[in-house]
């Protein structure tokens, strides 16, 4: 009798455990297994062809970038063939960390300026840079370094001052 208890108290303390690492399992894969790029985020694309030159560099993440890139000869901070390109394991440290996870107005516009971009794209969506899932930072509404240029239920595109 004992050895049934014993059992059923380690098969209990197993399923325990187990359900917890698939809570953590599932969080972790829901941003992989949802839609990327929002509806309204890709309507947002008309604006970008309308009111940008061919060229101009955005502040993006990973999907931000590769959907700018590819359909409007724009370019992004990381995305499409960031890859091969110097550095690169810094670039999207600085995306993910010091752009859309930046403590202050300040530090996300410097790193917006070390790298070139114009523009910042901040999509209503958890952004991808190379590292985690994470909501953008709330510091580009600092009209010191920052003008919103666009909004719709997609995306907000942030001009660098």
């Amino acid at each position: 009798m004992k050895e049934f208890a014993l059992a059923g108290l380690l098969l209990v303390g197993a399923a325990y455990f187990a359900y917890g690492d698939l809570r953590d399992a599932d969080a972790q894969a829901r941003p992989w297994m949802s839609t990327v790029i929002l509806p309204n985020e890709a309507a947002a694309l008309d604006w970008v062809v309308k009111n940008t030159q061919e060229r101009t560099v955005f502040a993006t993440d990973i999907f931000g970038g590769e959907m700018i890139m590819g359909h409007t000869l724009r370019e992004g901070t990381v995305g499409g063939d960031w890859a091969i390109i110097p550095d690169v394991v810094q670039r999207m440290s600085d995306v993910q960390y010091r752009i859309y996870g930046a403590s202050d107005a300040a530090q996300a516009h410097e790193y917006a300026v070390k790298y070139g971009a114009k523009y910042v794209w901040v999509p209503k969506r958890m952004v991808f840079a190379g590292y985690e899932w994470k909501w953008p930072g709330q510091v580009f509404g600092n009209a010191k370094y920052f003008k919103r240029v666009f909004d719709n239920e997609g995306a907000s595109v942030y001009e660098v001052l």
